[in-house]
């Protein structure tokens, strides 16, 4: 198995644990439902540091965290191309620029 080294990985992922607000069991059972094979003792021994995890299984703990992640992001701001496009008075160009709204001709 390829094993990843202690250090920046591992400092990443408890910043992101942290943000996300989950606990361990909760955090297990996330990483559980994707497919993760390794059991919440051992999750939580190699988020404690005492543990090594494979590529894989650290990679599955990251994407049960970046999940709940976007669970309770802020919205975004829409960029204007996302937005429906629709016609107000205001975008209509005047033909006759001499003529204004309170003219009488």
């Amino acid at each position: 198995m390829n094993y990843l080294p202690d250090g920046e990985y591992r400092r990443q992922l408890l910043a992101a644990l942290r943000a996300s607000r989950l606990g361990v069991e909760e955090l297990w059972l996330r990483y559980f439902a994707l497919g993760g094979e390794v059991g919440k003792m051992e999750n939580e021994a190699y988020l404690n540091g005492l543990l090594p995890l494979s590529r894989l299984q650290h990679d599955l703990l990251a994407h049960a965290i970046n999940e709940r992640l976007d669970e309770i992001a802020p919205p975004r701001a829409p960029y204007a191309v996302e937005l429906p496009a629709f016609h107000t008075e205001e975008d209509e160009v005047d033909e006759d620029p001499g003529k204004g709204p309170d003219s009488d001709s």
